[in-house]
Parts: C-alpha cells; structure tokens; sequence
C-alpha cells in the first residue's frame, strides 16, 4: 500500500462509494432523508480528512485506526453492499436509505481516534459518535437515521463481535433494513481487508506498532502465530450473504489450515 502517497482523501473516497451504489431516486419516498445522510456523509468524511490531518502534522495520527483504515472499511462496505444487492437479485441501481445509513455510520467509526484502546465497552465508539453528532444534526438528518449510525458505530467494538454474529442465523432472510443485519455487514467491513493475505502483514504491523504505545505485551501477540490464529478464529467473523459469496470464510478455513501446518512443523 502505497500511504500516505498520492492520497485522495476521505471526502473523495467516500463520493465515490457513493457514486458506485448509485444516484438517489426521486421516486423514492426517502429521497429528502437520503440526501440529508449523504450530506451528513460528505461532512463526517471531511472532518475524519482534517482532524487526523491535524495529528498527523504533530505524528500522532494513529498508525492503524488512520484516514487509510477508514478508506479502506467504506471501500469494503461498498462491495459487501454491491454484492448484497446482486444477491437479492434487486433492478434498482440507486442508493437507499439502509445503505446510505451504513456508509455514513462507518465514514465517522473512528472519529478522534488516538491510538488507545477501550477501557470498558463501547469507551472509544461512543466517544467517535459524539464527534460526529453534531454534523448529523447540522445535516437535519432523522433522529431514526441518527440513532441507527449511533448503534452501527457502537457494534463496531470488537468485543460485541462474537455475540452479533452467533445469533445471525436465527434471523433468516438477511434485510439490511434490520439492525443486526446493518451491524453486522458493517462488522465485516471494518476487519474484511485484515484477512486477505495480501494485506494482512502489513495490516497487522500497523496495528502492532500502534498498540506498542500502550499495550507493548498485546501488540507483540499480534505479531505471533497464536494471535493471528486468535484473530481469525474469534474476531474474523462473516455472517453475511454477501461475505460468504465473495468466499472470505473459505480464506480464512484455508489461512487457518495454513497456519496448523505451519504449527506442526516447528513442532517436529
């Protein structure tokens, strides 16, 4: 990955996920609410660009939750939804209000992130929505929307992971109009570029050397065997149509095959 060279920007990152889901209809009874939250969107994107700017210029961007990670998770959740969509086998090439809530949920995930790491559920989660409420509300957007984007961010806690996904398969057909579903395909976003192996070293690195600052024993079990295995079987989780038909179980069932051979040589 070339960052931070010839870097876009969230802002424009974040209009084309936009442009890739589709125009909003204007028969869509939605259409004022969406436009509201893709303005929310637009702001929310430019203030992650010039807030993590501002600490970059002092070197205390975070070296893993950066305007890179936040790229990379709209990216990703761009295509997890274009997926969702070829799936339900949907005509429609515009943006709804389901996605648009998603994209703008994880445009403003991390917002003022600094490195850390919660203290007690939720502790940084929370504290990114609060930076980013008052664009939503400055966007006139629907207190549904508002706190449908509050809960989205909230989920992203790594320590809720397990719990989401178990009851996954209880809720049958997968509608992104339901919370969980929106939780969950958002979930995937935020970890999906960790378990593709052409970035994961890189990726896992990152967040090492940006966890060293406060946890130097966690950040070295990242690096090791052990913990990537823990990362894959514990927090690596895809519930969602759209995850398994792009096959991201499948790399991780092989990644983890992998590693236990891996295990079983240094063993011998």
């Amino acid at each position: 990955m070339n960052w931070p060279n010839n870097w876009l920007g969230v802002k424009e990152i974040f209009e084309s996920c936009c442009q890739r889901l589709g125009a909003i209809s204007a028969t869509d009874p939605d259409a004022d609410r969406i436009s509201r939250l893709v303005s929310a969107g637009l702001s929310t994107a430019n203030f992650i660009e010039h807030s993590c700017k501002k600490m970059a210029r002092k070197d205390k961007e975070p070296n893993y939750h950066s305007r890179l990670h936040t790229a990379i998770v709209l990216q990703s959740l761009t295509t997890l939804l274009l997926e969702q969509r070829r799936l339900n086998k949907e005509s429609s090439n515009t943006l709804t209000k389901d996605e648009i809530v998603t994209l703008v949920a994880m445009a403003g995930h991390d917002a003022g992130h600094n490195g850390t790491r919660n203290a007690y559920t939720c502790q940084l989660e929370s504290r990114s929505f609060e930076y980013i409420r008052p664009l939503l509300d400055a966007a006139k957007c629907d207190e549904r929307d508002i706190y449908a984007i509050k809960r989205i961010i909230w989920s992203t806690d790594p320590a809720l992971i397990p719990a989401l996904h178990k009851g996954a398969d209880s809720l049958g057909k997968f509608d992104l109009s339901h919370p969980v579903c929106q939780a969950i395909i958002c979930q995937e976003a935020d970890i999906l570029a960790s378990v593709i192996p052409q970035f994961q070293e890189e990726l896992t690195q990152q967040l090492a050397t940006e966890w060293n600052k406060v946890d130097p024993m966690s950040a070295e079990g990242l690096l090791s065997t052990g913990g990537r295995k823990y990362f894959l079987t514990h927090l690596a989780k895809f519930s969602s149509p759209a995850s398994h038909s792009l096959g991201l179980p499948q790399l991780i069932d092989g990644q983890l095959a992998d590693l236990k051979i891996k295990q079983s040589s240094t063993n011998i």
